[in-house]
């Protein structure tokens, strides 16, 4: 990783989707939730033997072997350096990449550090705002909420809680708890005045909606005053950004909503909490909103990862109309289905679900329409329709739409229907096709051609045989497959069994420890990502994305467990014989004798 910081890699791996990524290379078919198959880019082959995991953001081709993790891929195809792959995607995916890029393993250690403090602070204060909302009913964030039929248990399930009025009683709680000023001001609970210096209360008498990252970790707050005009003007404050605080990343909802996701591959994208909320009450539990601003590359990408298509719930004034072509520009790149909900009378789903219940919110979801329909109404209101010049017009703002449809199949069918919508032929769009691409294309040559490109280095050699890699192997795709089953491995192997192996028994170690601890799974799949980047092992890739399936996995995992317990027991059997062999004070040889001893009973 030399010349980078570390925290900057994993923030660009973290913005990237390796299907979206590849998927632009490489034509992907999905094979299930997160897995995609294709011919490999890096050999001829007629039968698809390249795997793309999205749960584990890796690659590997069962043909030529070849494997990594988004930036190894990037390195391989385009033949250049890491520095340079970690340029690139940052360019892609919109991270600012320091002047000075020395890593610091210190600082590094001290930011995951801080980070984890973080977290820590937006839990406790989420379970203290539920609990005082929880006991004081009859105030007026409990009021308020009665009001909008929010139950006690619905508030529960999304985190929603109230701040109390007392100046000052984060600030003295925080405190109380064992967090510094500095830790509290960090998170955002609260800020600090610029001209005084005086630390002052974000949240003070606002009711609550806690915000998590999809993993289900607290990471900032979205705070509502109860007042009609508030004092500062502001309806909503949320956290400001910090280390775990990226609004523009972050979906309300989404951890609420990723088992239902999951299962249908679908999602329902609101304005709002409320209306996120409002769609759960009705029944539809996949629906999420952003964090009260304007929809983001890296929250669709973030949808991409978990949906196959995509339901707008946006409102139907002008700025649900401008959201709605925001939303269209970040998703239509991605080759996700996407629909209109269409609310009756310009509502919006918190205001349907109020006064027509659960029925009238699936009756509007059912009544979806694609979303060049939604163009039927829209294009009278923005051009005029009766004249060629309007026509016109609307038929290049549509083109510049289709332009960003990446799949061939996909944009023939929408020049279809958008030439009969705008009574146009298909001719005439694909002829204003090519003259924006012809525009978008001379512009980017005159931004330059790109840097020259560098080598890539060699692959690593392959893994040397060594003894209980096989039972290491098998161990390792056991801990894949299931955290209990690492767990379980974690009880019945003492740490020296995993002094030796190498990068396997790293990555191993990794796995069980994370698993023990309860470590979430994008902390581990960073973790891991981290480790083989150093040292790439293309059989572990293969098992960690297409681990193998075993007849009897306890027997599997006991005979395994075995095998490195005997391992270990002649490796240390070898060192202690030998150590005895040089060995001329008597003390010592008598306690190396003991020793061996030991070992042989365990035998």
């Amino acid at each position: 990783m030399a010349g980078f910081n570390q925290d900057i890699i994993e923030e660009i791996r973290s913005r990237c989707d390796i299907a979206e990524i590849i998927g632009s290379y490489v034509q992907l078919k999905r094979r299930g939730s997160t897995s995609f198959t294709g011919l490999c880019p890096f050999h001829q082959e007629k039968t698809p033997s390249f795997h793309v995991d999205g749960k584990w953001q890796r690659y590997h081709c069962f043909g030529c072997g070849k494997d990594g993790d988004v930036f190894r891929f990037i390195m391989e195809h385009e033949n250049i350096s890491f520095p340079e792959s970690v340029r690139q995607l940052a360019q892609r995916c919109g991270v600012i990449l320091p002047e000075n890029d020395d890593y610091d393993p210190g600082a590094a250690r001290v930011n995951r550090d801080l980070k984890e403090r973080l977290y820590k602070v937006n839990e406790e204060f989420s379970a203290f705002f539920v609990r005082f909302l929880r006991e004081n009913p009859n105030s007026p964030a409990g009021i308020y909420l009665q009001k909008r039929g929010i139950t006690r248990e619905v508030a529960d399930q999304f985190s929603i809680g109230a701040v109390p009025e007392e100046r000052y009683f984060c600030l003295n709680y925080g405190r109380h708890l064992g967090f510094t000023d500095e830790d509290l001001l960090a998170a955002g609970i609260c800020g600090r005045a610029e001209e005084s210096g005086r630390i002052y209360e974000r949240f003070t008498g606002r009711l609550t909606f806690a915000i998590r990252n999809e993993y289900g970790r607290g990471v900032g707050f979205s705070a509502r005053s109860l007042e009609p005009k508030p004092a500062d003007g502001r309806k909503y404050v949320n956290t400001p950004e910090t280390m775990v605080f990226k609004k523009g990343m972050l979906l309300y909802g989404l951890p609420q909503a990723r088992e239902s996701v999951s299962k249908e591959r679908k999602i329902i994208l609101c304005e709002g909490q409320m209306d996120t909320i409002a769609m759960h009450r009705a029944g539809f539990t996949n629906a999420v909103a952003p964090l009260g601003t304007a929809f983001t590359p890296e929250q669709a990408k973030l949808i991409k990862r978990y949906a196959d298509e995509v339901s707008i719930a946006f409102d139907s004034d002008g700025a649900g109309q401008k959201a709605f072509l925001r939303a269209l520009e970040y998703i239509l790149p991605l080759s996700i289905s996407l629909k209109m909900i269409r609310i009756p009378g310009g509502k919006d789903p918190d205001e349907l679900f109020t006064n027509g219940g659960a029925e009238a919110v699936a009756a509007a979801v059912s009544a979806s329409v694609p979303w060049l329909e939604q163009f039927k109404t829209m294009l009278p209101g923005l051009y005029d329709m009766s004249t060629p010049v309007g026509r016109g017009q609307a038929a290049a703002f549509m083109v510049s739409l289709f332009a960003l449809v990446r799949n061939q199949i996909e944009l023939e069918s929408y020049i279809r229907e958008g030439a009969a919508l705008l009574q146009v032929s298909e001719e005439a769009l694909y002829a204003e096709l090519g003259r924006q691409r012809n525009k978008e294309r001379r512009a980017s040559e005159m931004r330059g051609a790109s840097s020259a490109q560098q080598k890539t280095p060699p692959p690593a050699p392959p893994a040397p045989d060594m003894p209980g890699r096989s039972a290491m192997l098998t161990l390792f795709a056991l801990s894949v497959a299931s955290q209990e089953n690492a767990r379980e491995i974690s009880d019945l192997l003492p740490p020296e069994a995993l002094e030796e192996g190498g990068i396997l028994a790293q990555a191993l170690n990794l796995l069980l420890a994370a698993a023990a601890a309860g470590e979430p799974e994008a902390d581990t799949v960073a973790a891991l990502n981290a480790l083989l980047a150093e040292k790439n092992d293309s059989e572990l890739g293969r098992f960690l994305l297409a681990p193998p399936t075993f007849s009897d996995p306890v027997k599997a995992l006991n005979d395994s467990v075995n095998e490195l317990l005997r391992v270990t027991r002649r490796r240390q059997y070898t060192r202690i014989a030998g150590e005895m062999r040089n060995c001329s004070d008597p003390e010592r040889r008598l306690e190396l004798m003991k020793q061996l001893q030991e070992v042989l009973r365990e035998k």
